[in-house]
């Protein structure tokens, strides 16, 4: 008999492993929005409307390039330890996959055509779904080119850095909302692959139950059932 749905938790248990080993989009996205909300109340708050001749004291303006630097380091070790960087990436997999093989842990399939296919979708996949970690190392960036040469060249006391860093903020959100959508549909391409591959395997009863009893969360046996119902609580 066949069951896709089994396939499917399958990959998905295996992709969890692998993205639990790789960094994080949220932390750095988090980082960039706290450094954006403050950067606009230290802007707003530091003005000095009786003290002529700065726009805003210039001690203000040392801090947010000191922090745009510190949120640009955040941004390449982000990078450098994520699924969007290759090298990190394909490392991870096949460590992963290797382990399970070893376990007899793998259960989408024992075929050595089907691993390839299985390692470059599961490659493909975690690439695209790491996807907003470059395009918001790219903003860091434009943001640390904006603050820093703005404040070595003596210019803390104008208002370029505070005016052009707020024009950041409508492509950014743009860009996320697009990134967003693209993974959204990502989704739904990668369960078509996933049963173009795989969907129509055929298994008897007692591999199903095998498969059915053994698929893990967390390195414990436990039953579809049981994974879905703890993918809810979370």
């Amino acid at each position: 008999m066949t069951n896709g749905y089994l396939t499917f938790l399958d990959y998905l248990e295996l992709r969890r492993r692998v993205e639990k080993r790789l960094a994080s989009v949220n932390p750095l996205l988090l980082h960039g929005l706290i450094f954006g909300v403050s950067t606009t109340i230290i802007g707003l708050m530091g003005y000095p409307q009786f003290y002529s001749g700065y726009f805003v004291y210039p001690v203000n303006g040392h801090v947010v390039s000191l922090w745009s630097g510190v949120l640009l380091a955040h941004g390449l070790w982000t990078y450098w330890h994520s699924g969007a960087r290759a090298g990190r990436r394909d490392h991870i997999i096949e460590d992963e996959m290797r382990q399970r093989l070893q376990a007899n842990d793998m259960y989408l399939s024992d075929h050595p055509k089907d691993l390839f296919r299985l390692h470059g979708l599961l490659n493909d996949d975690i690439q695209k779904r790491a996807s907003l970690i470059p395009m918001l190392l790219f903003f860091v960036f434009i943001n640390t080119l904006i603050w820093i040469p703005w404040t070595l060249a003596g210019q803390a006391n104008t208002s370029y850095a505070w005016m052009d860093a707020m024009m950041l903020a409508v492509p950014l959100i743009l860009g996320i909302a697009w990134n967003v959508w693209q993974r959204a549909r990502h989704e739904a391409e990668t369960r078509k692959q996933l049963e173009q591959f795989f969907g129509y395997k055929q298994i008897d009863d007692g591999q199903e139950y095998e498969r059915e009893m053994r698929l893990s969360n967390d390195d414990e046996l436990i039953t579809v059932d049981e994974y879905m119902m703890k993918r809810k609580r979370n």
